[in-house]
């Protein structure tokens, strides 16, 4: 078994934009957790965290991309945060899988 290792030559507007985008992708898993964890307390809200996190994501694209500070989100793909709440979602339903 052998690797190739590549090394991409990018500039400092290319470095710079995907430095964004990995912040973007971790801005976004933060504010899902944080969103999650809040609706832990309240017992009126049920279901599960798989469900929680849908609902979330769903106001995250409608609501919170559309308030004015939140507009920088705009410039990167939706496919980094749906990514993200992806990736948020498989890690409680791995820590569900461990109880």
């Amino acid at each position: 078994m052998y690797a190739i290792k590549r090394e991409l030559k990018l500039n400092n507007k290319e470095k710079s934009f995907f430095a964004g985008c990995a912040g973007f992708s971790r801005f976004v898993y933060n504010h899902g957790l944080s969103l999650l964890k809040s609706t832990w307390d309240i017992p009126e809200i049920s279901g599960s965290d798989s469900k929680r996190l849908d609902a979330i994501k769903k106001v995250f694209t409608n609501i919170t991309k559309k308030q004015t500070e939140y507009l920088w989100t705009n410039k990167y793909s939706s496919r980094i945060y749906q990514n993200a709440f992806r990736d948020l979602k498989k890690a409680f339903s791995v820590g569900e899988s461990l109880k």
